[in-house]
C-alpha cells in the first residue's frame, strides 16, 4: 500500500533516484520470481549468457563471475549449486589450472534466462517513459552520477 502525502513534499532529487531504483529493483525480483529465479540467478544467467560463445571463452571462473556481478564467491555459491541442480549451468574443472572451476549456462539455462528477461523487459516497458526529449539527458545524469559517486 502506498500512502500518498496530503500535500506536494519536495523531496531531495538523490533520495528519488535511490527510491526509484529501489522500486524497479523489487519489480524486478517480483518478476524474476514469477519465473522462479531470484534477482542474483536471473543476473548469473544474463553474465553468463551475455558471455557465451566468445572466441576462446570457455565459461567464467567462479571468481570472475562473482566479481562480475559484485558478489562475494561465497554469496554466489548456493545460487550456483541450485542452478546447476536445475540443468542451467554447467561447473567444469579448468584443463590448464584443476584449482579453477569454469561456469557456462547450458541449452536449457538459455532459454530460461530469454523467458524471464521477456517477462523482466515487459514489466520495466509498462512503467513510465520520461518525455520526449527528456531521455538522453537524464541518462547521461545517472551515468554522471555513477561514475561521481564510484570515484568517491
Amino acid at each position: 500500500m502506498r500512502l500518498v502525502p496530503a500535500e506536494p513534499v519536495s523531496e531531495p532529487l538523490d533520495r528519488l533516484i535511490v527510491r526509484a531504483g529501489l522500486a524497479v529493483q523489487r519489480l524486478t525480483r517480483r518478476v524474476a520470481a514469477a519465473y522462479g529465479l531470484s534477482a542474483t540467478a536471473l543476473d548469473v544467467l544474463a553474465a553468463l549468457d551475455e558471455l557465451d560463445g566468445l572466441d576462446g571463452l570457455d565459461g567464467l571462473s567462479h571468481r570472475d563471475l562473482a566479481g562480475r556481478l559484485r558478489l562475494a564467491p561465497a554469496t554466489l555459491t548456493p545460487v550456483l549449486d541450485l542452478l546447476e541442480g536445475e540443468g542451467a549451468l554447467a561447473r567444469v574443472r579448468d584443463g590448464a589450472d584443476r584449482r579453477v572451476v569454469r561456469i557456462s549456462i547450458t541449452r536449457r539455462g538459455r532459454e530460461r534466462y530469454a523467458v524471464a528477461a521477456a517477462g523482466v523487459a515487459a514489466a520495466v516497458a509498462a512503467l513510465p517513459e520520461p518525455p520526449p526529449g527528456h531521455a538522453a539527458p537524464i541518462r547521461a545524469h545517472l551515468i554522471g552520477l555513477l561514475d561521481a559517486a564510484d570515484e568517491v
